[in-house]
């Protein structure tokens, strides 16, 4: 699917630590103890930082929170039938929580993708690439050594006594009050999976959503917020756009599509979404390409809400009762 690029977002998010968060420098025992042997007072966790010192959070650390709450949203209204699988789930007689990549580990590209649930076709599984790459987050405003990071100390419980546990005792340190940035890519998108996103985004913005380590301790705070998005199309069939009033509609990859790949890959038929600003373009014969500032993308999320889920008479609606049906057959055909 891959193959032939037709739509194109980016996207760029910025995340506010308005707690205290740390992402956890990976170490071996014996690479700690080298360390704790030259310095005894050093914390035993350490905020990762890349080759040039950088404290930075991973983009793949990013991508398993976005994808492990989009898995929550697609559960949560789930009626009876989970939507999502669940990708560690390998018993092939659980119909119900079998993960994507077993059940289609001997399919070709297209079936692939049609089989697959709304989280896989958005997040990939190991027969399909993933749609969406993050990049690793940097902080925006000034740079922070992590020597001089704060440090927190932390105790182990007993599970018998529900007390101290003896020997328990460790140290970490944590940052507060940056924000850092990312910019998101999304290539041959449907526009539900923007919706699917038009809820994540929400729910960071409400700073519902923790990262990194300790969320059950207080940390992992932070708040999320979009602040511009390019959308770029190519090929041939390009969305209707009004120059003199900076307005566009956005077309999701099944509109775009030929008749023979929109059957294969079986793409939800979707109608455009209208009225959407845009601050500049550039328009030429290879493509076309609309930057959106902060406002614009919001209301763009906003309005693809709609694609994922809406509640209607008690029920959902969009993409969603799509998917749940789509996942009554696979199931009931496994």
């Amino acid at each position: 699917m891959l193959k032939k690029i037709l739509n194109e977002i980016m996207i760029t998010f910025h995340i506010e630590a308005t707690g205290p968060i740390l992402i956890v420098h990976g170490e071996t025992e014996e690479e700690k103890k080298k360390r704790k042997d030259k310095n005894k007072n050093a914390p035993d966790m350490l905020f990762i930082v890349d080759a040039n010192k950088r404290i930075f959070i991973p983009g793949s650390s990013i991508k398993g929170v976005w994808r492990s709450w989009c898995e929550k949203i697609a559960r949560t209204i789930s009626n009876g039938v989970p939507i999502s699988c669940d990708p560690f789930n390998s018993d092939e007689t659980d119909g119900l929580n079998l993960s994507c990549s077993k059940r289609l580990e001997k399919k070709d590209a297209f079936q692939a993708y049609a089989l697959s649930c709304p989280i896989c076709k958005l997040f990939g599984n190991t027969s399909q690439g993933s749609r969406i790459r993050i990049s690793d987050a940097y902080i925006i405003n000034g740079d922070v050594d992590r020597d001089r990071l704060h440090v927190r100390d932390g105790i182990g419980i007993d599970r018998f006594t529900g007390g101290a546990s003896h020997g328990a005792k460790f140290s970490y340190q944590y940052l507060i009050g940056k924000t850092f940035k990312t910019e998101v890519q999304i290539r041959n998108f449907e526009l539900w999976q923007l919706g699917l996103l038009g809820y994540l985004f929400r729910d960071f913005e409400e700073e519902l959503v923790p990262i990194g380590f300790g969320k059950t301790r207080g940390l992992g705070k932070v708040k999320g917020t979009v602040e511009g998005a390019k959308i770029t199309f190519y090929g041939l069939t390009r969305p209707n756009i009004n120059e003199t009033a900076k307005e566009t509609e956005i077309l999701g990859i099944g509109s775009l599509y030929d008749a023979d790949d929109h059957e294969n890959y079986c793409f939800a038929k979707e109608e455009k979404i209208d009225g959407i600003k845009f601050d500049s373009l550039i328009n030429n014969p290879i493509k076309t390409v609309m930057n959106l500032k902060k406002n614009q993308a919001n209301e763009l999320f906003k309005k693809a809400a709609d694609y994922w889920a809406t509640i209607k008479d008690g029920k959902p609606d969009g993409y969603f009762l799509i998917a749940q049906k789509s996942r009554n057959q696979i199931i009931g055909g496994i």
